[in-house]
């Protein structure tokens, strides 16, 4: 096999098989010193159980074998049957354990050159460095499963052979992405991993990533809500279990690692389906049907049950909001591509998207034992039809507003429709304009008319005034004449 050379320009682990198998080896052990020394330390502050070490670690061992997705059959007593819920929390943890491992493996093996490019044979090498992880990796949980078999637990061995490798494939890959990318320099140009895709589908992985997360965010934002709501309730529930210092900081591992359980919960909810804890417990934008829960005190952030407020439904807008925020993205990143690619992208991000929150929502889901916790996690059949409704719709609306000619003909229907008012506005006003004169000379013609009149009228009326006055006059020096002395009469 031929030799890769490594960044360092050392050869002691060259080939791309062995430098998978090592990290394989290391990734196992890491993951077995994060369940194990936990179990152990709870078991030594445990005065009063009655547990042993070696129960510890067998314990830490079927819990290695859920977190990777695979089955446990219990027969405690308590808890009867198989038992598949997986912490997800701590499936993340394995994963980023992975993927830091297949990235070591990845800049060991200088899969991109200089100029940016990947290298001669870089994929053959990175396939064989993964594939070498992954049977190792899947090799060494399943012999972990049969080495955690005991009287009351029993992991199932195919189960966990399939999910470690699954673990191992999902991990290994991002980390060998995580190994290309690099930030640009002054010489060397820089390596992003989706700038890596082939075009539209660069912009659909974008899209999609952009939806997931603002989802998960929604979600997050309302669990978190909820347990700062419920903090009182949490503390008594923890003051009843007393677990004591270790013991309280192993429940709170606990915690952590069902945390991711709950936010997908919770973004089924949002996305309008039906979540069950157990059996007669309902969550849903309808409201809660609560029954007998675990005694988990991060359970307490349940709300109390009943049928919730209608202002509830008013949480549909946050998912509404990140996939209207994707599509947004996709649109505006596929502009400029030819048509039949800009429908394939258009095409492919509500399939990914639907497809994914399924995905994550399956995972999920689970079961303990045969009781009362028989299903656990969101009921599928619930949150198909809202699902689709609301990713088809809203990435229909964004297409249909932003990608087709339906803006341009509204805007150009309201801005005529604007010319036409302006226009009749315009008339109105000129019409108002020319009636106003009108009526001003009117007005004028008016009292001109009028002036002319009182002038005539004043003419008249001076010479009858005068004439009365002369006749007054005769007539008095008439009555003075008749009123003269004797002699003269």
């Amino acid at each position: 096999m031929e030799q890769s050379v490594s960044s360092n320009g050392g050869g002691s682990i060259a080939t791309p098989l062995v430098r998978g198998v090592v990290a394989a080896a290391v990734s196992l052990g890491t993951v077995l010193a994060i369940t194990v020394v936990p179990a152990l330390a709870a078991q030594i502050a445990g005065s009063g159980s009655s547990a042993t070490a070696l129960d510890a670690v067998l314990i830490a061992l079927n819990l290695l074998v859920l977190g990777h997705g695979g089955g446990v059959t219990l027969g405690t007593g308590v808890i009867e049957g198989a038992t598949t819920l997986t912490p997800l929390g701590l499936s993340l943890l394995l994963v980023a354990v992975s993927a830091l491992g297949m990235r070591r493996v990845g800049r060991g093996l200088d899969l991109v050159r200089d100029d940016g490019v990947l290298r001669t044979r870089a994929l053959r090498d990175a396939g064989g460095a993964l594939g070498a992880y992954t049977a190792v990796y899947a090799v060494g949980m399943a012999v972990v499963g049969a080495l955690g078999r005991s009287g009351e637990a029993s992991p199932v061995i195919a189960s966990a052979l399939v999910s470690a490798a699954l673990i191992a494939v999902v991990g290994g890959l991002l980390g060998l992405l995580w190994s290309v990318r690099r930030e640009a320099t002054a010489t060397i140009p820089a390596v992003r991993v989706l700038a890596l895709l082939p075009s539209p589908f660069d912009a659909v992985a974008r899209a999609v990533l952009l939806a997931l997360g603002g989802l998960v965010a929604a979600a997050t934002a309302l669990v978190v809500m909820l347990l700062v709501i419920s903090i009182p309730g949490q503390s008594a529930l923890f003051d009843q279990l007393a677990p004591g210092v270790v013991g309280g900081a192993v429940l709170t591992l606990l915690q952590l690692a069902l945390l991711p359980l709950l936010i997908v919960w919770a973004m089924a909810v949002l996305l309008g389906g039906t979540v069950s804890v157990g059996s007669g417990t309902a969550l849903s934008l309808h409201g809660v049907e609560s029954g007998v829960l675990p005694a988990l005190p991060m359970l307490a952030a349940i709300p109390q049950p009943g049928a919730a407020p209608v202002w509830v439904w008013a949480l549909l807008v946050l998912p509404i909001a990140a996939v209207v925020l994707g599509a947004y993205r996709l649109v505006r990143d596929t502009t400029g591509l030819a048509l039949r690619d800009r429908v394939t992208a258009w095409v492919a991000y509500p399939v990914l998207v639907v497809v994914a929150v399924l995905l994550v929502a399956g995972l999920s889901t689970g079961r303990i034992g045969e009781g009362r916790l028989v299903h656990l996690g969101p009921v599928m059949s619930t949150m198909l039809l809202p699902l689709l409704g609301i990713v088809v719709l809203s990435t229909a609306a964004v297409i249909g507003l932003l990608a087709t000619p339906a803006v341009p003909w509204v805007r150009g229907l309201v801005g005529s429709l604007r010319e036409r008012v302006e226009r009749a506005e315009q008339e109105e006003r000129g019409v108002g304009a020319a009636r106003s004169e009108v009526m001003d000379d009117d007005a004028a013609d008016a009292d001109s008319t009028g002036s002319g009149a009182s002038t005539a009228s004043d003419a008249a009326t001076a010479p009858d005034a005068s004439t009365a006055s002369d006749a007054a006059a005769a007539e008095e020096s008439g009555t003075s004449l008749a009123a003269g002395s004797p002699s003269e009469r």
